[in-house]
């Protein structure tokens, strides 16, 4: 049996308060009678080492028999965190009664670190949460404190992600590694992009002249914007299932859109679509490409960009608006 004795000081409350923890009788009589201090030591560092072999080979499955890679860095966690745990009641059970008796020393050691290391408590706290329905989990894309990247781990105390933006133009990988303690996931705002649903909201506009058909130039932004959609349409389905299975929230329309606005120096048009948020910077190249291949063979749309015009004065002076 392993006993720990917390001190509970108080008018009205007694001394200590003994917490046991009992073992197999047959366990603890064949532990007692058959194992000396040097045997338990044996023991357990063989129990450690069959223990490790076997989490290596259980990672060596997973390489094997999973392709993919998110899937398989969670399981290869949960096996190292299992490592732990098992290894750890091994060494309880085997020198439990070795413990007995510092119950009220590692009470006091306990609350001084607790109170020293308040942060560390507060992300294996936040690591809680991470590991249950919170949605962050490896592939996502998060933005955090100012922090923007794909996580790919998450540990005890902190979150790995791949930095997004920052040193490059658009939101792409700059391939800086930043850490995130993970009770600032709890402190902070979490702008969070799922791995289940990864999809957001993306527009190009362009600006054609007062004089152009912008309705052709509309068409040819819808055209292209289905033809995202038909890429996309699995995908976004089955994402937004997950989401309102999760949420209580229905979504609306999917499907892209043109919106159309007078503005002061032509006609804008913005298209509106949805596509995954690792291919933002690449769906704007594509839609900008396929515009000017196609307007190249509409001369009826024109882009508008500033102009200046010039008017002779009577005087012969010239103007410049």
């Amino acid at each position: 049996m392993f006993m720990i004795q917390l001190p509970l000081p108080g008018p009205t409350t007694p001394d200590s308060v003994s917490i046991s923890v009992p073992f197999p009788a047959g366990f603890e009589r064949w532990r007692d009678v058959y194992l000396d201090l040097g045997e338990k030591v044996v023991v357990f560092l063989v129990i450690a080492l069959l223990l490790y072999l076997l989490t290596r080979f259980g990672g060596r499955l997973l390489r094997i028999h999973i392709e993919d890679v998110n899937r398989r860095h969670i399981l290869r966690k949960w096996i190292s965190y299992g490592y732990v745990v098992l290894l750890g009641l091994v060494a309880v059970a085997l020198f439990a009664d070795a413990l007995v008796g510092l119950g009220t020393v590692l009470a006091v050691l306990l609350a001084g670190v607790a109170f020293a290391l308040q942060d560390v408590l507060k992300s294996i706290v936040g690591w809680l949460y991470i590991s249950g329905r919170s949605g962050v989990q490896v592939g996502s894309r998060v933005e955090v404190d100012g922090v923007v990247g794909d996580v790919i781990d998450i540990g005890v105390l902190k979150t790995t992600v791949l930095e997004i933006g920052n040193l490059v133009f658009g939101r792409q990988s700059t391939g800086r590694m930043v850490t995130i303690p993970n009770h600032k996931m709890l402190s902070e705002n979490v702008h969070l992009s799922s791995a289940e649903n990864p999809f957001v909201w993306q527009e190009v506009q362009i600006l054609v002249t007062f004089e152009s058909d912008w309705k052709r130039a509309e068409a040819i932004l819808q055209e292209i914007g289905n033809d995202i959609y038909e890429d996309v349409a699995p995908d976004l389905e089955e994402g937004f299932r997950v989401l309102e299975r999760r949420y209580a929230f229905k979504y609306g329309a999917r499907t892209p859109i043109v919106y159309v606005t007078l503005g002061t120096k032509g006609v804008e048009l913005a298209l509106r679509f949805l596509i995954h948020v690792r291919r933002r910077r690449g769906s704007v190249d594509d839609v900008n490409r396929r515009v000017l291949i196609a307007l190249e063979n509409e001369p009826g749309v024109q882009l508008a960009y500033p102009t200046y015009r010039i008017r002779q004065a009577e005087e012969g002076v010239t103007e410049q608006r």
